[in-house]
């Protein structure tokens, strides 16, 4: 039987060593796209347009305000994870539309959100991070290492992937 534990156990370890990494990459290239979005007009544009006029829905998920991560959230939600409380909310904006005119405060709130988001992704990933190296120092006996507080379990699509 503790053979057959130990091979339960080495099995448990290397998917959480892939999920854990996939985790950490596709946390690295939001912070990547984050950078990027700061800096290039074009891009900037491109996520002014798709919240005046698909409402965020079709870039990544801190400016998708159809599935906004910062409404209707309830004071259990925020004991799950604490950094919602600080989400920019929508409702401070006046978010201009693509069929009437557009609004300088989108840009406000986009930039306002994508700080934010930053913030929240550096810490989620600093936390993987630590995560994977318990995970690869577990000696396969006693209990498995806990998983970090992600908000979702790493099992689940990643709460910060992109689209």
């Amino acid at each position: 039987m503790a053979l057959l534990g130990r091979m339960d156990n080495r099995a448990w370890r290397e998917q959480m060593l892939v999920f854990t990494a996939e985790y950490i990459k596709e946390s690295a290239n939001e912070l990547l796209f984050i950078q990027h979005l700061r800096s290039c007009e074009e891009c900037r544009l491109i996520a002014q347009l798709d919240v005046e006029r698909y409402m965020g829905s079709r870039s990544v998920w801190w400016i998708d305000l159809q599935n906004d991560v910062g409404q209707n959230w309830d004071e259990d939600m925020y004991e799950i994870d604490p950094d919602l409380k600080d989400c920019p909310r929508v409702e401070n904006y006046r978010i201009g539309s693509y069929w009437t005119s557009s609004s300088p405060d989108t840009l406000r709130f986009i930039d306002d959100r994508m700080k934010w988001a930053d913030r929240v992704i550096r810490k989620k990933m600093l936390l993987a991070c630590q995560y994977y190296k318990r995970v690869k120092a577990w000696d396969l006996s006693g209990e498995t290492p806990s998983e970090p507080e992600l908000a979702y379990s790493l099992y689940q699509p990643n709460l910060f992937s992109m689209g």
